[in-house]
């Protein structure tokens, strides 16, 4: 049995934010349609249908939030992606929390593309202005053909836009990279792609997972049908080395790999300075045995 949540049941935040306030302000994602993700439709036991909250309800969130003295916590608006909220109704919650919570490090949500497509230079510069730090937006990945299979519903030239224009309002900007999304036959375009994508953009951030195809994804039937080939833990890692690798030297964004799904916990504070380093951490992993016949994770939750 599948159970449908409430919008204001939180469904998933990012790893980083595990010791976050959290506030819900959408449900489900208004796109839905990736391939690969399987978070509302069904992975967990539980759908939910995009919707955004009334604004009422999630002020007395914080109300409560700040009477039981949650001050000093970061805090995260949640929902697949409240930047598809109107900007006056996220102005409005954003204020509230610098109002009623004390000492708040940092304000941060999911954000599209699309919806960063949607909204005006000037409707991004007020939620900057109103205090939100940083938006998480997947890239997954800067081939187009690898989007286009996906269903992603975005471009590479699109998230370029969509990245640039949250960097200018003020907004820090933290992208996802999905290693492995383009499997062994697309596994070179997935490179070269990501990596200009990422010289363009130059984000103050990027993360990298490692796909797990989950159940009830289209994405599961094409790996059971023998479709789509996954790459192993060392083909994923050669990749992170060689999106490395294809960096411009423009790029200074931080690197993480803080996610369950990978097989490395590398990170950076700068990738200009730390290029080489974090290369030749790479290849000594990729030239240790052990990692030639280290098996697949194969999660089915995350």
């Amino acid at each position: 049995m599948v159970v449908k949540l409430p919008p204001s049941q939180i469904v998933i935040r990012p790893p980083v934010e595990a010791y976050s306030v959290l506030i819900a302000v959408t449900g489900g994602c208004n796109w839905n349609q990736c391939r690969f993700c399987g978070t509302y439709k069904g992975i967990y036991g539980s759908t939910q249908d995009y919707a955004i909250r009334p604004l009422e309800n999630i002020l007395k969130d914080i109300d409560i939030y700040a009477e039981k003295n949650y001050h000093g916590y970061p805090v995260f608006l949640a929902g697949g992606n409240p930047t598809s909220a109107p900007t006056e109704y996220l102005v409005k919650i954003i204020e509230y929390v610098r109002l009623r919570m004390k000492n708040v490090p940092r304000i941060s949500c999911y954000a599209k593309a699309l919806d960063i497509l949607r909204k005006t230079d000037e409707e991004l510069k007020q939620l900057a202005e109103a205090g939100l730090d940083i938006v998480y937006m997947g890239l997954e990945s800067g081939s187009s053909k690898i989007l286009r299979i996906m269903h992603k519903g975005t471009t590479p030239k699109s998230m370029i836009i969509a990245g640039k224009k949250v960097l200018k309002s003020g907004i820090k900007l933290s992208l996802y990279v999905m290693l492995g999304l383009g499997g062994k036959k697309l596994s070179e375009d997935h490179v070269k792609g990501t990596a200009r994508v990422l010289t363009e953009i130059n984000s103050t951030i990027f993360r990298f997972r490692t796909l797990n195809i989950m159940p009830n994804t289209p994405l599961w039937g094409d790996w059971k049908s023998g479709d789509f080939e996954l790459l192993s833990p060392l083909e994923c890692l050669i990749e992170e080395r060689d999106i490395i690798k294809g960096l411009g030297e423009n790029v200074t964004s931080q690197v993480f790999n803080d996610h369950v799904s990978n097989y490395c916990g590398i990170e950076s504070s700068n990738i200009k300075i730390d290029r080489a380093a974090f290369i030749n951490t790479l290849n000594s992993y990729i030239n240790d045995p052990k990692i030639k016949n280290l098996p697949r994770k194969n999660l089915t939750q995350m």
